[in-house]
């Protein structure tokens, strides 16, 4: 079993470590103060790491040999994204000694494109896109000490607190007969525990995650709102190009396939 440390506990940090830890990992996760660290669970080792210091003495005595998977969400709110950027170069320059390293990106990175999309396209023209692609190259190409690099592109996020019909309460939602983009953050942690047992059987450095839901958006968010209760969105035209991306290298995973695929599993 592999030692884990997870740098950011937040929705899906956290999940991640839970669902490692019960398959036998031993599993560290840090999060920004000790006050916040009172509800990490029990099965995640404690760390504390503020996102914008060098890391701790304790944080790097644990990252030789280990898997340090980088779970902090991007944002670009306040400074265009240099604070995410400057954290990932922070944890770069004392990362050579891990066996791997894990980012999860975002298939942000495509945005402004249109059609399907695929780990091999360039990035989209949109800032965002820009912030994410930069963040992936640092992983890609500054960890070079590293043996084993991964970055995860993740569709839109989905899991326990997140039910799809949320995304509509504003009341409106553009492109309706757009395809769906998601991915279950069970889906997620099935596949990178399966990638911890099969390192040498997996293919490729950057990977697309995302359920093959074959329903548009007024099809499927529709459904989604009338399983909770609420009211269906309007939905107007699109401004942003149609896009869907492809996930078909995330299934040659040896073992892996997409289980959450529709509502009656949320």
């Amino acid at each position: 079993m592999a030692a884990v440390v997870i740098l950011g506990c937040g929705w899906l940090g956290t999940q991640l470590g839970l669902q490692l830890s019960t398959q036998g990992h031993q599993v560290w996760g840090s999060r920004r103060s000790s006050e916040r660290l009172a509800t990490l669970p029990a099965a995640i080792l404690p760390l504390v790491w503020d996102g914008s210091s060098p890391l701790s003495p304790e944080i790097c005595q644990l990252l030789p040999d280990s898997w340090l998977i980088l779970a902090m969400p991007p944002s670009a709110a306040q400074d265009g994204g240099a604070a995410y950027l400057r954290s990932l170069q922070i944890v770069l320059a004392q990362a050579e000694a891990a066996q791997a390293l894990v980012l999860c990106s975002s298939s942000g990175v495509y945005a402004g494109l249109g059609g399907e999309v695929s780990e091999a396209d360039a990035p989209g023209p949109e800032p965002r896109a820009q912030l994410l692609w930069q963040a992936e190259q640092l992983i890609l190409q500054a960890a070079h000490s590293v043996p084993q690099r991964y970055v995860l592109r993740l569709a839109g996020l989905i899991g326990p607190g997140r039910h799809p019909a949320n995304f509509t309460r504003r009341g409106v939602m553009a492109g309706p007969e757009q395809p769906v983009n998601l991915v279950h953050s069970a889906d997620i942690c099935r596949w990178l525990s399966l990638l911890l047992l099969n390192t040498d059987a997996f293919p490729g450095a950057v990977v697309n995650l995302c359920a093959p839901i074959m329903r548009s958006k007024a099809e499927f968010y529709t459904a989604a709102c009338q399983q909770q209760g609420l009211t269906v969105p309007q939905f107007i035209a699109a401004t942003e190009p149609s896009r869907r991306v492809n996930a078909a290298l995330s299934l040659q995973l040896p073992g892996f396939t997409y289980q959450q695929l529709d509502l009656s599993s949320f």
